[in-house]
């Protein structure tokens, strides 16, 4: 839902602004390179080994987000906008790379750490919510 809400606002932004030529940064959305894999991968360390810290804070998930995640999501509406499919697309790429390479950092961070996974107890869940109804 959030993703839908991003493109929807940056769309309506920049069908309202006057800013209809791709400037560099719009046009570095479009074409993935080796660096944004990278950025991505350290981005999705930097956040999962946030997470885990005792005093953990939602600062470094919230710059990952920040920084390889939304300016993909904006470019995205800026080529809905503008209707150019390219840049749509580029900018969509690029955000399906940073999203996919910051889960595996995730995972490669978990499985480091020995972070167990949650295994649900379907089970359980049902009797409990059975208990809270009755």
């Amino acid at each position: 839902m959030a993703i839908a809400i991003s493109i929807v606002i940056s769309t309506l932004y920049f069908w309202i602004s006057p800013i209809n030529t791709a400037g560099s940064e719009i046009l570095a959305r479009t074409k993935p390179t080796i660096w944004d894999v990278i950025i991505a991968l350290v981005g999705g360390i930097a956040g999962m080994i946030g997470i885990t810290r005792d005093k953990s804070s939602n600062v470094i998930p919230g710059v990952v987000i920040a920084t390889a995640l939304m300016p993909p999501l904006c470019t995205v509406g800026y080529g809905f906008a503008t209707r150019k499919a390219s840049i749509f697309l580029g900018a969509g790429y690029l955000f399906f790379i940073n999203g996919f390479f910051i889960a595996i950092a995730t995972l490669l961070v978990n499985k480091l750490l020995g972070i167990p996974s949650k295994n649900k107890d379907f089970n359980e869940e049902k009797r409990i919510k059975k208990f809270i109804i009755v």
